[in-house]
């Protein structure tokens, strides 16, 4: 990203060249035999323009981006004719004017934040910071996408080359920037939107789950209401879809439902109708310090696609969040909680293979090619059927066999996200790991400790989830809502008996006495742990006695790929469930 940036920079020069021409009244000619293939050589001799000096030894790379640059400069030429105003002012942020700075964190921000929660679409947003138009970026989101990238400013060996920055300042004087900034206004625009889920983001990561809900909520609201018609069908899609992911992803984790109007038609929509799959040149690149592009390898990104991916399952999360809070009236029955299982296990099998994870990943070509993005979507994937399934573990009408099959579901999953976030660790460190992750992390490392203490060993377990907690939280940008569920796991580890590591105090910090408004404020209630009281008794009287049954129709009309392996198939025998 700071490469991208430098060379947008660097290449204004003759970029312009054409990018004059095509404001002019011959812009319309221009970009016609551009799409038609035209060598830029050509049309600059044509235009009695010389060509830019080397033009001929560009890399075909260089190329590439020059096109992505007069399509981006279409896109918004087309839309933008009567909305996007050139914007004033000496740069994006007046915190800083310190571009290598400001650079850092632009590519903090897209390498570890963007792929996780895609709110807004690059492209769009890289040409309104290129061409300085407020029409796809303002001054107030890109303040709060430099406060959301403070949070991963781990100075480490580089603190040298950032004498007297603190982080933390720096978020809160970029975060105080993007409020300021924000307009009030009854029809907001898209960026507005934006900002409003990210400034939910930095305050999240600072522990303050409680005040950031309100702007999540008030982001999802907003896309309820009527934008202008100038917008790209694409960035508007990408904003939709990324805000409505986001918005359910914390629903999910914190057992809220969320107020979403228009539900009918997002459950019968397509996903990204109208947005254009990652390009071969979308290619991600491992970065935390400056200089890390220099002795880090390019990859595949599939970033759009694991956002396309995301919407999808946070669809089914959402069907699952009304399935388990709101069935008051028709209860959860048997058939429904397995017909959502289904959902779930054909939307891993439909996984494009690019994306999807295959079981005991281990080689180095594997390793090489993952990227976090995608071991987060698992990770997201596996905590949703643990919460699907977890609180049925705590009825006791089920048979012990019933019981046990459904442990072993849980488990399973609980299991498999383990890996995931094992790997994740050894790959890219948790530093700078999403924030919603953290929650993920905990629900799965309990349901380890609380129904599978010895594989891996609860002691492991609960070394490892302290462990990630402190990581994240490390340095003074770190996530400081790790603290308080640091705690709250420590806590739940403890009643469940589990061995405590002999470095807890190192591990847990500096010893900080949580308070009960700390944890409300991390995630808006004093407990990370599913509400199984309320949830039970949404469940239907027959469900225990119905159970068997639907899973064997599941069985017989899915077949045993259903279950996701044949080796989980064999383990459910129905004869046992039957007979329990």
């Amino acid at each position: 990203m700071i490469r991208e940036i430098k060379e947008l920079r660097e290449k204004n020069t003759w970029v312009d060249l054409i990018l004059k021409a095509i404001r002019t009244s011959e812009g319309g000619e221009i970009l016609k035999r551009l799409k038609n293939g035209e060598t830029y050589e050509v049309i600059s001799q044509s235009l009695e323009r010389p060509p830019f000096p080397g033009f001929a030894s560009l890399s075909p790379k260089s190329q590439v981006q020059l096109t992505k640059a007069i399509a981006e400069f279409r896109m918004d030429l087309e839309g933008e004719r009567n909305a996007g105003n050139l914007v004033e002012g000496d740069g994006w942020t007046n915190v800083t004017h310190n571009e290598d700075l400001i650079d850092h964190l632009l590519a903090l921000y897209f390498t570890w934040v963007h792929p996780v929660y895609m709110i807004f679409s690059e492209n769009h947003f890289m040409a309104s910071f290129k061409n300085r138009s407020d029409l796809y970026c303002t001054k107030a989101l890109v303040s709060a996408i430099l406060a959301m990238a403070c949070h991963l400013f781990d100075m480490g060996d580089d603190a040298s080359l950032w004498p007297g920055v603190d982080p933390e300042y720096l978020r809160s004087r970029f975060l105080d920037e993007a409020r300021t900034l924000l307009p009030q206004d009854d029809r907001p625009k898209m960026t507005t939107i934006q900002t409003l889920a990210l400034i939910f983001l930095v305050e999240l990561g600072s522990g303050k789950g409680s005040r950031a809900s309100h702007y999540i909520r008030l982001a999802a609201d907003s896309l309820n209401t009527r934008l202008e018609q100038h917008y790209s069908t694409e960035a508007m899609e990408i904003t939709r879809w990324g805000i409505y992911s986001l918005n359910v992803a914390w629903s999910g984790l914190t057992y809220q439902i969320p107020n979403i109007q228009g539900t009918a038609e997002i459950a019968g929509e397509d996903v990204f109708q109208h947005v254009l799959l990652d390009n071969h040149d979308a290619l991600w690149r491992f970065y935390r310090h400056a200089g890390d592009y220099a002795v880090t390898s390019e990859h595949p990104s599939s970033a759009v696609l694991v956002a396309s991916e995301k919407a999808r399952l946070m669809r089914l999360v959402h069907e699952s969040i009304h399935l388990l809070y709101d069935s008051r009236d028709k209860g959860i029955t048997a058939r429904l909680l397995l017909k959502q299982y289904r959902a779930y296990l054909d939307w891993e099998r439909a996984l494009p293979e690019i994306i999807a994870l295959p079981t005991g990943i281990s080689s180095a070509v594997d390793l090489e090619e993952l990227v976090p993005h995608v071991l987060s979507l698992h990770i997201e994937y596996h905590t949703a059927q643990i919460h699907l399934f977890q609180p049925f573990l705590h009825l006791a009408d089920f048979s012990g066999s019933t019981r046990q099959h459904i442990m072993s579901i849980t488990v399973d999953h609980a299991r498999k996200a383990y890996e995931a976030m094992v790997l994740y660790r050894e790959l890219f460190t948790c530093r700078h790991q999403p924030s919603l992750q953290t929650f993920c992390l905990l629900h799965v490392c309990d349901v380890l400790v609380r129904f599978s203490p010895s594989q891996p060993s609860s002691s492991d377990v609960v070394k490892f989830c302290l462990e990630n907690l402190r990581e994240t939280a490390d340095g003074r940008g770190g996530f400081a809502i790790c603290g308080p569920l640091q705690e709250m796991f420590r806590r739940t580890a403890e009643l469940c008996g589990a061995l405590m590591p002999d470095d807890l105090e190192d591990i847990m910090g500096s010893g900080t006495e949580y308070t009960t408004e700390d944890f409300l404020n991390a995630c808006t209630r004093l407990s990370y742990k599913q509400p199984v009281d309320s949830i039970i008794l949404n469940m239907d009287r027959n469900i225990t006695i119905d159970f068997a049954h639907e899973w064997k129709e599941l069985i017989d009309t899915s077949g045993a790929s259903s279950t996701g392996s044949s080796e989980r198939a064999k383990s459910m025998r129905i004869d046992d469930l039957l007979n329990g």
